[in-house]
């Protein structure tokens, strides 16, 4: 509801979602590979080429998982640097009860993976 008008709320298309769609489309397949990159969020594998090349635009699904994915790796390169701060993802993790840090992105939200990355940071993942 928007507040000024009393009107609902009109919502955008996803297409005018996400601006940084194709930018950080192409980062992510830069550093995953697209074929790697679309295993990882479950969608067909030509479809973040796609996105990167602007001929499509993520779904609200997929924009929001590719923010997160994006989010976390930034903070993951911090602790480990980039290669193994992209093998991160993939790994059985112990904070996470032997999940993949993807698996519970996907599942259960950036939260999670975050206080994975964080007790992993400060040495509390065994």
């Amino acid at each position: 509801m928007d507040a000024k008008s009393g009107k609902a709320a009109k919502r955008v298309p996803a297409s005018h979602a996400d601006p940084l769609a194709r930018e950080r489309t192409q980062f992510l397949v830069d550093r995953f590979g697209s074929r790697g990159l679309a295993r990882m969020i479950g969608v067909s594998p030509s479809q973040p080429t796609r996105w990167a090349q602007g001929k499509e635009h993520p779904g609200p699904d997929s924009a929001t998982l590719l923010i997160d994915l994006e989010h976390i790796l930034a903070r993951a390169r911090l602790v480990w640097g980039e290669p193994t701060a992209i093998d991160w993802f993939s790994g059985h993790n112990a904070y996470l009860q032997g999940a993949r840090p993807i698996d519970v992105l996907k599942l259960r939200g950036p939260a999670p993976v975050l206080d994975a990355l964080h007790a992993e940071m400060w040495g509390g993942a065994a």
